[in-house]
């Protein structure tokens, strides 16, 4: 008599497993998500003696070789110079950023496969038109069947595969909808293994969730060489990609974008988008330097100290992590001799810029004191430096190249520490270099 195939009940939202059917997931809180699927069966493999390792040193190493994309701005944000053959990057971000945009001109380029599972051939020509993309050099297909998308590859041996987006491919060997964590999962894993034997480049756009992360399970993330997401405010028209996870090259470049009615631009002149003119000086504002992978970023500090009439006063920060901000406060307070403890402070960081090093403390303190005091920050004055709990100003790390950029920015004077002076004269700044200790130092200088 035949063995019964066994059976378990699987979650389409979060993927989870189950003894018996349920009509609300316990874990993730979705009704009816709940499917009876069939075991799989593992057979065991009866040819173990072809199995065999290899040393490492006989593996033949070869220059790198990468797929020139034509932007510049995605070629040094997947670690310089374009995409690695066989590689698989998922793109990630909101509804309406730019990711088919963006994915649809990096297909003018190279010989390319474009599964779309959103847009009709019509639109996608349309849309080509529009960012005037050569259509003849694009091979559209609307199948949403992993199967189907393998033998188009392998019929049709492009050199990148483009898959728009990744919540709308399913397997037909797996139950449950697109979308679903297992579908999703199932889909990436025959994808990556395809990209990787054939040596096809594979872009993955993804949606995102309401929490900012990509939809889907996590291993996704683990499974493909490459985690971009391309960030923007819909207020204006500068749009960020970062590297978040990259096998290939560095996780701390951005590639910068101007969205027009032509598709996406880059931008050539990266201080304009961060940093606002110096053309009429106003009290809370104040100018320091971030590093972004092989990029020197100048950023601004925008600050307002307003008093405050309740007992708790508000402190609100956007572009820097509020816990910073209050660290900084109290610093000013301890040791700068600031009277903070009844204003509220809100700190920006305009044009949408991230503070996510220490480096910029100095600039967000002088913003503070200059707002307080209402007295203007010198022109053309720049600060570098971290702020310690004592009040001591240290160093920076890679001062000379902030420096650098400071200098071809126009900038006359620089605030920074005592001990990154030195660096800052070896960098060639042939301004004032104020070199400092403490925070009292520097507001003594300034005001």
């Amino acid at each position: 008599m035949a063995k019964k195939k066994r059976s378990y009940f699987l979650c389409n939202g979060c993927g989870s497993d189950f003894n018996k059917w349920q009509g609300q997931c316990p874990d993730c809180g979705e009704w009816n998500s709940i499917v009876e699927v069939d075991e799989p069966t593992h057979t065991a493999t009866t040819n173990n003696s072809k199995i065999e390792s290899v040393p490492l040193s006989s593996i033949v190493s070869t220059e790198l070789r990468r797929i020139e994309t034509g932007i510049g701005e995605f070629n040094l944000v997947c670690g310089g110079g374009g995409i690695v053959p066989g590689s698989v990057i998922l793109i990630g971000g909101e509804p309406g950023i730019g990711k088919s945009t963006l994915v649809l001109q990096i297909a003018n380029f190279i010989n390319c496969l474009y599964i779309s599972g959103e847009e009709s051939p019509l639109q996608l020509r349309h849309r080509a038109e529009r960012l005037n993309v050569d259509p003849s050099k694009i091979n559209v297909s609307t199948t949403t069947v992993v199967e189907d998308i393998i033998h188009l590859t392998e019929k049709e041996k492009p050199d990148c595969l483009i898959v728009d987006s990744i919540q709308t491919i399913y397997s037909r060997n797996l139950p449950g909808i697109a979308g679903s964590v297992s579908q999703i999962r199932d889909s990436t894993t025959k994808l990556v293994e395809m990209s990787k034997k054939k040596g096809i480049a594979t872009l993955l756009v993804g949606h995102i969730t309401k929490e900012g992360s990509i939809a889907g399970p996590k291993i996704l993330e683990h499974l493909v060489d490459t985690v971009l997401y391309f960030e923007g405010d819909f207020t204006r028209d500068f749009r960020m990609l970062r590297a978040f996870k990259n096998r290939f090259g560095s996780v701390n470049e951005i590639g910068l974008f101007r969205m027009s009615a032509n598709g996406l631009d880059e931008v050539k002149d990266k201080n304009n988008i961060f940093l606002n003119p110096f053309t009429t000086s106003a009290p809370g504002n104040a100018v320091s330097a971030a590093i972004e992978g092989s990029r020197t970023i100048l950023f601004e500090v925008q600050s307002l100290v307003s008093f405050s009439n309740f007992s708790n006063p508000r402190r609100m920060s956007d572009g820097l992590d509020y816990n910073r901000l209050v660290l900084i406060a109290a610093v000013l307070e301890k040791h700068g001799g600031l009277k903070l403890n009844s204003y509220d402070i809100f700190v920006k960081v305009s044009g949408g810029f991230r503070i996510d090093e220490t480096a910029g403390d100095l600039a967000v303190a002088m913003a503070v004191a200059s707002s307080l005091k209402e007295i203007s920050i010198p022109k053309d004055t720049a600060f570098l430096g971290e702020l310690s709990l004592s009040g001591e100003l240290r160093p920076v790390p890679q001062c000379s190249r902030r420096i650098q950029e400071m200098k071809l920015a126009g900038y006359k004077t620089v605030v920074l520490s005592k001990h990154d002076a030195k660096d800052a004269k070896k960098a060639g700044f042939d301004g004032e270099i104020i070199g400092v200790k403490t925070i009292d130092e520097v507001l003594n200088n300034i005001f």
